[in-house]
C-alpha cells in the first residue's frame, strides 16, 4: 500500500524520499515492488534498526507513516509524536487514541491507497513550520495522556484492585 502510494505520487511529479525502517517477511515483496515501479531513488529500505537509529530516522523525517491493518497501541507512533513528528496512520484499534486528525497528524481508512496518497500530498505541501506546530501538539498530547509515570500508576492501580479482590 505504501509503495503503491509512493508510486502514484512520483507519477504526479512529487519528489521525496521515503525511508522504510524495519525488517521482516514482507521485505522481499516490498523490494520487488520498489524495483518494478522504478522507485529505487525514492524509497530506501533501512532495514532493522537500533532504538537510536529509529530515533534518528524519525527526527530526519517530515512525518512518520504507519499504514497498518492491525495494531494495538503502536509504540512507534508514540515515539514519533513524543519526538515532535506528525504521523499518518489508520483508523485501526488504539491508533485513533493517539492521533488527533489535523492537529497531531492524519488518519486514513486502512487499505485506502487514494486516501494515503492524498494525505501524503498534504504532508509534502504543508510548510515545515506547520508540521513543527503539529509535532508540538502531538508531543504535548503524548506527554499528557501516555507518559510512563501516568501509565505505570494506572497499571499499579489495576494490580492493587485485582490483588485485593
Amino acid at each position: 500500500m505504501l509503495v503503491e502510494a509512493a508510486s502514484k505520487l512520483v507519477s504526479l511529479g512529487y519528489k521525496f524520499k521515503l525511508v522504510l525502517v524495519g525488517d521482516g517477511e514482507l521485505r522481499a515483496p516490498i523490494e520487488e515492488a520498489i524495483k518494478s515501479d522504478k522507485l529505487e531513488d525514492t524509497i530506501e529500505i533501512f532495514g532493522w534498526a537500533t532504538q537510536a537509529q529509529v530515533k534518528e530516522q524519525i527526527l530526519a523525517s517530515r512525518a512518520m507513516i504507519l499504514p497498518s491493518f492491525a495494531e494495538g497501541l503502536p509504540v512507534v507512533l508514540m515515539e514519533s509524536l513524543a519526538l515532535g513528528r506528525p504521523v499518518i496512520s489508520t483508523y485501526v484499534a488504539g491508533i485513533p487514541e493517539l492521533v488527533i486528525p489535523g492537529e497531531s497528524g492524519w488518519l486514513v481508512p486502512a487499505g485506502s491507497v487514494e486516501a494515503l496518497v492524498n494525505t501524503m500530498k498534504t504532508v509534502l505541501e504543508t510548510p515545515v513550520s506547520e508540521l513543527e506546530a503539529m509535532g508540538k501538539k502531538g508531543a504535548n498530547y503524548v506527554k499528557q495522556h501516555h507518559n510512563i509515570i501516568t501509565e505505570a500508576e494506572k497499571l499499579m492501580q489495576l494490580f492493587e484492585e485485582n490483588i485485593n479482590h
